[in-house]
């Protein structure tokens, strides 16, 4: 998807804005109406153009193709640390590399429970643990924060937040994975994600054919 996005919509969208800013230099409207109509024209379309290249990066993020799933979780570690937050990162992956789907879900997955650590944890201790077994990889983020009551927090969780749990729940269900998501108020935050080995390498191989 990353590449037709790149070599199709991207491409065009990128043609469209260099011939339309030609035109934008070589006619220039008269009236300060139409400049203005002009101007916002170009706007869109180089708009256009950003969007479609946010869309490439977040499809399949260069940092996981650059380091691998470990250390890119452990940049997201680092970037916590560096706003003052307490930290611990445990990682037993080995040197072996992932299947990229697995690597891409996980590394969403992690994102998703940093950001929501962030806007509702408060300060609190945090711990990542990602770590392989025989058959399976496993994600756990974990906080000593405010926490909530589960069904409290889906009946008012605005739509956003909602899209952001289940979007993980997702993710991870496609690779014939779990993730659950525990949570009591003043104990803090779960976020555990399972996913086996073995079936999401099935899958990834037969999508591929």
């Amino acid at each position: 998807m990353a590449y037709e996005i790149h070599d199709g919509l991207a491409q065009v969208a990128a043609s469209a804005h260099q011939h339309l800013q030609t035109f934008a230099d070589l006619h220039v409207p008269e009236s300060h109406g139409e400049r203005a109509d002009l101007d916002r024209t170009v706007d869109l379309v180089q708009r256009t153009v950003r969007e479609a290249r946010r869309l490439i990066a977040g499809l399949r993020p260069t940092v996981l193709d650059d380091f691998g799933l470990a250390t890119a979780i452990r940049l997201e570690v680092e970037v916590l640390r560096g706003e003052g937050w307490q930290v611990s990162y445990e990682e037993d992956l080995g040197d072996q590399r992932l299947p990229s789907q697995i690597e891409t879900a996980l590394y969403r997955v992690a994102q998703e429970a940093l950001t929501n650590v962030r806007k509702h944890a408060g300060q609190a201790r945090l711990a990542v643990v990602l770590e392989r077994d025989d058959d399976s990889i496993r994600l756990q983020v974990r906080d000593w924060g405010r926490g909530f009551d589960a069904a409290t927090r889906n009946a008012r969780a605005r739509p956003g937040e909602r899209v952001g749990l289940l979007s993980m729940q997702e993710r991870v269900a496609l690779l014939h994975g779990r993730c659950t998501v525990t949570s009591h108020t003043g104990d803090g935050t779960q976020v555990s994600a399972v996913v086996p080995l073995v079936e999401s390498a099935s899958a990834e191989g037969h999508d591929g054919a």
